[in-house]
């Protein structure tokens, strides 16, 4: 994984997650999918784009451009 990016609705939603384990483990398991998709020629393979909200987690793989458009808001 090259760069990964966090935006939140909060900085005290930021420090949460920085403060504890699941960042980590969310970029460990962000990690082993780019390889595995890449591995399987998946199309987007580096670039996952993760949504929480509420109990609920996806991940969303998306083309570059439209990546670099989110992380530039």
């Amino acid at each position: 994984m090259d760069l990964a990016t966090w935006q939140l609705d909060s900085d005290e939603d930021y420090e949460t997650i920085k403060g504890s384990d699941f960042k980590l483990h969310m970029m460990e398991l962000l990690d082993t999918l780019l390889i595995y998709r890449a591995q399987h020629r998946q199309q987007n393979a580096g670039q996952g784009v993760v949504h929480m909200g509420g109990d609920r987690l996806s991940i969303e793989w998306l083309p570059r451009v439209d990546v670099k458009a989110m992380r530039n808001n």
